[in-house]
């Protein structure tokens, strides 16, 4: 879409959400309809907003934290694999190579942790149609997606997926990554959908056995609300590798939403039960603390979600969501405002680029009617935002807080605090 029109899109739709804000504000927020209204209002101005934002998006990388949890996502990303076996390998037997420009650099900056100099040396091996170029150059799409440069982004993928002579471990890793990116637009919520699955269909053709598809295909299925697919695709991930920790332990974090929707309780202990077989199977993957942390949390079971969340930053100690999820709790457990805000405050002192902490904190600021604040809370998470997806919600969050200012002031009304 044309920024024009999302502009044209963006003043209507504030129109609308003004009205209808206006009507709920009268009603006193009880007709449902109304409250259902304005949360598809809000979805589609949040939409349209994201993808203006995303034309003039200047590159941030995201955090140190967000990167590593990234990488454990694949298990058979063919740079990480190549690490590994560099590794694995008798340094000593090998000759002395340069590691000092193009790809082998770009790799020396991704073993030492040196993330913002890796986007330069993959464009010195594409730029001098280097050997590496083509592992450059998916590690330069990578790098894109991890600063928000989408777009660049996709036009490397696409590159790297259009041309047959392309090794197939690196075709596929570009089509797993670029249906992400399809899903995790805001272009169209019925085509962006096709054009994800097409991308996992034509990575199964090409390698059938390689479980980060499944995976990741997984994932976009549980985005769309796709449970019973989605537990078919975990359940492939994991048959392919049994030691994949993150798709273990995201296969029953699915198990149990799904057997919860039913009320089947028989499969909800048997989950649980797996949860704490899987701690002592992957002791080391945060993932594992946190997913089964948010089961127990749903269960009411608080003080032990707790417990977990605490074992999960022994294991992660830079992890700050974890921090902001025990200030979830403490509000939930127990009411408590003030060791909520002081939990999420230390999640941002661990990592100033924690996405999740400022659009809590702003959550809590609109229940408690401080809408003003809330909206600078809002705005700090915004840019911080890896997809447009997640930019398109948290806009949606700060239109509802900035068109309840708006109309109250109208109407000459005061909002009341919604309880906390």
């Amino acid at each position: 879409m044309k920024v024009e029109n999302f502009e044209i899109q963006v003043d209507k739709l504030k129109q609308c959400l003004e009205d209808i804000t206006s009507v709920c504000i009268l009603e006193g927020f009880q007709k449902q309809e109304h409250l259902v209204m304005v949360d598809s209002v809000l979805k589609e101005l949040g939409r349209a907003e994201a993808g203006l934002a995303s034309k003039s998006r200047q590159p941030v990388l995201t955090s140190p934290h967000f990167i590593a949890q990234y990488f454990t996502s694949f298990c058979e990303d063919p740079i990480l694999k190549s690490l590994e076996k560099e590794s694995e390998a008798d340094v000593d037997e090998k000759d002395p190579v340069d590691t000092s420009t193009g790809y082998l650099a770009a790799r020396e900056c991704l073993k030492r942790l040196e993330y913002e100099n890796i986007i330069g040396n993959c464009d010195q091996e594409i730029a001098m149609e280097g050997e590496r170029a083509n592992e450059a150059r998916l590690l330069r799409a990578t790098f894109y997606i991890l600063t928000k440069q989408q777009e660049l982004a996709m036009a490397d993928l696409t590159l790297l997926i259009d041309n047959p002579e392309v090794e197939v471990k690196l075709r596929v890793n570009a089509l797993i990554k670029r249906a992400s990116l399809y899903i995790q637009q805001c272009k169209d919520p019925t085509k962006d959908p096709q054009l994800s699955f097409a991308d996992f269909a034509l990575a199964v053709e090409l390698d059938p056995d390689n479980a980060d598809i499944y995976h990741h295909r997984g994932q976009v299925h549980l985005l769309i609300d796709q449970i019973n697919q989605a537990i078919v695709d975990f359940n492939k991930a994991v048959t392919l590798q049994p030691n994949f920790p993150v798709a273990h332990v995201q296969k029953l974090y699915t198990d149990y939403r799904a057997a919860s929707t039913i009320g089947d309780h028989s499969t909800v202990n048997s989950v649980l039960e797996k949860f704490q077989e899987a701690i002592d199977k992957f002791p080391k993957c945060v993932e594992t603390y946190a997913l089964y942390a948010q089961v127990l949390n749903d269960q009411q079971e608080f003080d032990r979600a707790d417990e977990l969340y605490q074992q999960g930053m022994k294991v992660d100690t830079q992890n700050a969501n974890l921090l902001v999820h025990r200030g979830l709790v403490a509000l939930q457990a127990k009411g408590d405002v003030s060791r909520a805000v002081e939990l999420i405050q230390s999640a941002l002192e661990l990592d100033e680029k924690c996405e999740f902490a400022y659009e809590t904190l702003g959550t809590i600021e609109v229940q408690r009617g401080n809408l003003k604040r809330a909206i600078e809370l809002f705005d700090k998470a915004i840019p911080l935002a890896n997809t447009e997806l997640e930019m398109g919600h948290l806009f949606g969050l700060r239109d509802a807080a900035m068109a309840q200012i708006t109309v109250s002031t109208k109407l000459g009304i005061t909002l009341p605090a919604m309880g906390i």
